[in-house]
């Protein structure tokens, strides 16, 4: 059963291998294509490094280490998702592909499942479809909140 509190669209729907993610729009500043990071000594696996946006240096976070997934080849369709996380801070997220912006029914979305104490669900906002796709909505909130990630 779908939960009133869950957010409705639009999202930004984009993909992981063959997962695909969904972010609300309105935590997305701008999409941009891949494009030179510099690297930060020292910094977390997550943490790419620093890049350029309009005078802005902005952190890039790999979201394939954010969620403990293996790394990825950056290809033609690598995109950095430049996002507002609160409190002023902006981030990059470097993602394989983004593919639309769509409105997924809040009556459809539901609660990440229970699935006991290793598996960290609040990072999920709820679980919507897309045809017989899952589609995962992140929040980027909680995913990049201080203490939950240094960077």
């Amino acid at each position: 059963m779908a939960d009133a509190s869950l957010p409705a669209g639009p999202f930004v729907t984009l993909g992981l291998e063959g997962d695909i993610f969904a972010i609300p729009v309105a935590a997305v500043l701008e999409i941009l294509d891949s494009r030179r990071i510099t690297r930060l000594p020292e910094a977390p696996m997550h943490v790419l490094g620093l890049i350029d946006v309009r005078g802005r240096s902005v952190p890039v976070m790999d979201l394939r280490a954010c969620l403990g997934l293996p790394d990825g080849e950056p290809s033609e369709h690598t995109r950095i998702l430049v996002l507002d996380v609160g409190g002023a801070r902006v981030i990059g997220l470097m993602v394989d592909r983004v593919f639309e912006v769509t409105a997924l029914d809040g009556t459809g979305i539901e609660p990440p499942p229970d699935l006991g104490a290793p598996w960290r669900s609040e990072h999920l906002l709820g679980i919507g479809r897309q045809g017989e796709d899952f589609v995962l909505l992140l929040d980027v909130g909680r995913l990049f909140a201080a203490g939950e990630m240094s960077f």
